[in-house]
């Protein structure tokens, strides 16, 4: 695996797609092997940041005791990797399309991914 660009995990706002350069599988979150095939050549490129949300829940306790309830969602990346990040916009359900952002969260104020619904374009049709 090539060494990978750095991403929210590193304190960057992006998000990686890694894609095997054996099988051509996409996921999300570096690791040395490719999930379905093994191999260990892959490259990182950066998620251009839409995808579809594919659910929507809300925490009630969370494990800092701080900041409850919060939502979070699972969206699917226009690139194929399902995602979970944080969300920040009350109207986003699933079905929607929904974009990233990331934003400073928790007490050590921490880089995360956070979803919102994504507007229409003007003269596009939803």
């Amino acid at each position: 695996m090539r060494t990978p660009e750095l991403d929210w995990t590193h304190g960057e706002s992006t998000l990686l797609v890694i894609t095997c350069a054996r099988c051509g599988n996409h996921w999300y979150l570096p690791q040395v092997h490719c999930p379905v095939c093994g191999s260990v050549n892959s490259d990182a490129t950066p998620a251009a940041g839409g995808g579809l949300c594919v659910a929507v829940t809300r925490l009630h306790v969370t494990a800092d005791g701080q900041d409850a309830p919060v939502r979070l969602a699972l969206v699917e990346l226009d690139e194929g990797p399902v995602v979970m990040g944080r969300v920040h916009d009350a109207d986003l359900a699933p079905g929607d399309r929904a974009h990233v952002d990331f934003r400073l969260d928790g007490p050590n104020g921490v880089l995360v991914p956070s979803f919102a619904k994504e507007m229409p374009q003007k003269g596009s049709v939803s």
